[in-house]
């Protein structure tokens, strides 16, 4: 394979990653590594690959390999900070991705996704997590001008949502909505960014907007995870009387599917504990002595509520299917 044909492959193989096409990339890129197995850009894409499919630990170790094949690479290097930050564990894999993202964006300090690598390092770095615990706020300043830098230099819609997601970590939904609706100006057809407008929609109450903005992001992206717990959260608050009960929604929807088979079986502990204090307090009433009250009435609501919170999360997940029966397309 020549120059010319490996570079097409490789610029095939980024575009299909981009396209969300992660088998057809992984066949382009397996060819490129057939005729020459030490390929490090092909390496490390690969290893991209395998984080898009869940696979961090075959993705760290294909990030390494491809490392050692060309350490200087830019590419090489910006996907194996991100492996890191993705799979890495421990104070040497979190001072080895700050290294690397620090090297890579002094090499190219106008390179908005450089710098969000750099952001994320700083955030997990060991020096950022003792500032943190001592209350020392200079370290967070620092890591928010990286992430200024980040937004100003972002231009490609990936860059642009990279750093709202950042927004939406320090609560700043005005800036996070704005730089999902660049994002959605120059690629209508990522799912991440309606997922963004659906998370700023929530906290602005604006449930039904962010009913119809999550529906959107699963239409692009059918079965996404994120989206349907956005749907499923936005559908749940929509009634004002069940808004007491958002956090236990919220909890049993962020387990998704599990959440529906494990939260059954907490109900019936809490319900066993319940009925266990319950009948405790009535044998004491009737020895004439003082009912334990406190613990009846604290497993009571606890069980109410689990009871409340679990119905209405499936309540909503049964309602989106059948919205999603409804805009689905016509078989020809």
């Amino acid at each position: 394979m020549d120059a010319f044909e490996r570079a097409a492959h490789e610029c095939a193989a980024r575009a299909l990653i981009e396209a969300g096409n992660i088998r057809g990339a992984e066949v382009r890129l397996r060819n490129m590594l057939a005729s020459n197995a030490n390929d490090a850009r092909a390496l490390a894409l690969l290893a991209h690959c395998r984080f898009r499919e869940k696979d961090k630990k075959r993705g760290l170790e294909i990030a390494r390999s491809a490392a050692k094949q060309d350490p200087n690479d830019p590419l090489v290097r910006s996907i194996l900070t991100y492996a890191l930050q993705q799979a890495g564990k421990g104070f040497a894999a979190r001072d080895e991705q700050l290294e690397l993202a620090e090297d890579a964006a002094a090499e190219s300090p106008q390179d908005s996704d450089l710098i969000f690598n750099l952001a994320i390092a700083r955030l997990n770095s060991n020096q950022y997590r003792k500032a943190k615990g001592r209350g020392q706020l200079d370290h967070l300043v620092g890591v928010r001008d990286v992430i200024d830098d980040a937004e100003r230099f972002a231009s490609e819609p990936q860059e642009l949502i990279n750093v709202a997601c950042m927004r939406l970590r320090e609560w700043n939904y005005e800036a996070a909505a704005s730089l999902a609706q660049r994002a959605m100006q120059l690629d209508p057809t990522r799912p991440e960014a309606f997922q963004v407008l659906a998370e700023c929609a929530l906290a602005r109450r604006q449930n039904l907007e962010a009913y119809e903005l999550a529906l959107e992001a699963l239409r692009l992206s059918p079965g996404d995870r994120r989206s349907m717990r956005l749907l499923t959260r936005a559908r749940a608050r929509s009634n004002p009387l069940l808004r007491p009960f958002a956090p236990g929604i919220d909890w049993i929807v962020e387990m998704d599917r599990n959440g529906l088979v494990i939260a059954p079986v907490l109900i019936g502990g809490m319900g066993a504990v319940f009925a266990v204090s319950l009948g405790y307090d009535l044998t004491r009433i009737e020895r004439v002595q003082a009912p334990a009250v406190i613990l009846s009435a604290a497993s009571g609501v606890a069980l109410v509520i689990a009871m409340v919170s679990y119905c209405t999360a499936v309540a909503a997940r049964l309602r989106i299917r059948r919205d999603l029966r409804h805009i689905s397309l016509p078989k020809f």
